[in-house]
């Protein structure tokens, strides 16, 4: 066990110092390693730290993850967000209010093309603040649900932190995709139901009932986006094509509506963001791989045994069991984005759920919404930095405008744990055994 502090207590001091997570991990996993074996320079060292990286890192689903990129990299700068965007508007218009709904429904939307919620607040958040602001709501109120409605890139499917979760605990990630579709909309019915109140309290403006001309011309230019994740569910659904496959199609179609039919990205365009998925990969590469050995590390110290003890002596409840997790998981999400996070904490936790007969479909789902909130609070609150050079707002005004959301998806979080069929009505009904 000293050696599992030491090794999270380095892990956590060098990011806090501005070291890269990934590099990080790897720092503290060679310090772990070397207390384990009593000599950094022993033959084991180099070997279990090689092996854990290179087995990780050859795994067929982490395939998606470029595909996923380059498909969300291409949907945000080709014009994709502005046509989604356009046409949510249109569409709840005459309700008071009705831009900070269609802030959460074009977010909404873009999740399922994207999967990354910094790329929906920089991307999407200007267009949805820029068009908040001249219509006269509250600049902070307008960050605030921003901020919020970005949560939804996370969780709702393609989601490239449950593929992350899916090569550590060795799930379907179809049945994590179909899982997460219930809690995502949840989460952006919460999220409306604030702003319906706010716009009571505060008197949104509400604007004129959009013409069926108008709702049909936004519409069509929107069509071909909002295909995107219906080609993807449905894909991986019917069996055309794995979820891995899926990615790839995704980023395909993308290439094709936003090269060729849209015609809003050139050769040079293309080729940033070719550029650009290549280095976002091997940054999730470097971090995927090194958090696994620093999870090796910590297993072969025993934490997960010495923690199931633990937490046996307080519960024999799988629920207690979840709302104590809960609370791990908003601390650690508080100092950790929530992929390196997930890495980490999976080979550890996941004994101890199956020990306790926890559903891991329903574990990983529960565990990526409550590590996602850690993008909306201080420190880390990797979506809040995004948003200052969108917003111009300072980071403690920003932290203040997304805190009523923060506390809604707490409680969602909550209601989750105490009614797994939330997320398992979903997947079970559609065939898959993981669900149970």
């Amino acid at each position: 066990m000293i050696v599992a502090a030491v090794a999270l207590v380095l892990t956590i001091f060098l990011i806090c110092v501005g070291m890269p997570v990934g590099f990080a991990a790897g720092v503290a996993s060679l310090a772990g390693a070397a207390w384990l074996f009593g000599d950094l320079f022993d033959p084991r060292v180099a070997t279990m730290i090689a092996r854990t990286s290179l087995d990780k890192m050859n795994d067929f689903l982490l395939l998606a993850i470029p595909f996923f990129l380059f498909a969300g990299r291409l949907m945000n700068s080709g014009g994709i967000t502005e046509r989604l965007f356009d046409f949510v508007s249109v569409l709840v218009r005459p309700i008071r209010g009705g831009l900070g709904h269609a802030n959460v429904l074009a977010s909404l939307l873009f999740a399922g093309m994207s999967g990354s919620a910094t790329a929906d607040a920089v991307g999407l958040g200007q267009i949805e603040i820029k068009a908040m602001n001249k219509a006269g709501y509250d600049h902070r109120f307008s960050a605030g649900i921003t901020a919020a409605s970005a949560l939804l890139s996370p969780i709702i499917p393609p989601s490239i932190v449950l593929v992350a979760y899916a090569v550590q605990a060795q799930v379907s990630v179809g049945a994590l995709f179909f899982a997460a579709i219930v809690p995502g909309l949840l989460m952006a019915g919460l999220f409306m139901a604030w702003v319906s109140y706010c716009a009571r309290v505060y008197g949104f403006p509400a604007g004129a009932r959009a013409t069926l001309r108008e709702i049909w011309t936004s519409f069509r230019r929107a069509i071909l986006a909002l295909l995107t994740p219906a080609i993807i569910l449905t894909g991986i659904y019917s069996g055309i094509f794995t979820p891995t496959e899926a990615a790839a199609v995704a980023a395909l179609y993308a290439l094709i509506i936003t090269v060729f039919v849209y015609r809003e990205i050139g050769p040079r365009r293309l080729l940033a963001e070719v550029r650009g998925t290549f280095i976002d990969t091997a940054v999730m590469m470097v971090i995927i791989a090194f958090t696994s050995t620093l999870g090796v590390v910590l297993i072969r110290s025993g934490v997960p045994g010495e923690l199931a003890l633990f937490l046996a002596s307080l519960t024999e409840s799988p629920t207690v069991l979840m709302l104590l997790l809960l609370v791990l998981w908003l601390v650690v999400g508080l100092a950790m984005d929530q992929t390196p996070a997930i890495l980490i904490l999976t080979p550890i936790l996941m004994p101890i759920a199956q020990q306790f007969g926890i559903n891991e479909i329903h574990f990983g789902i529960v565990m990526a919404i409550a590590l996602t909130l850690g993008l909306l609070t201080p420190p880390m609150g990797m979506v809040l930095y995004a948003l200052i050079r969108v917003t111009g707002l300072s980071y403690d005004q920003l932290v203040r405008a997304s805190m009523p959301y923060t506390l809604l998806l707490v409680g969602l979080t909550v209601v989750l744990i105490l009614f797994p069929d939330l997320t398992l009505w979903l997947p079970r009904l559609l065939g898959y055994k993981a669900a149970g």
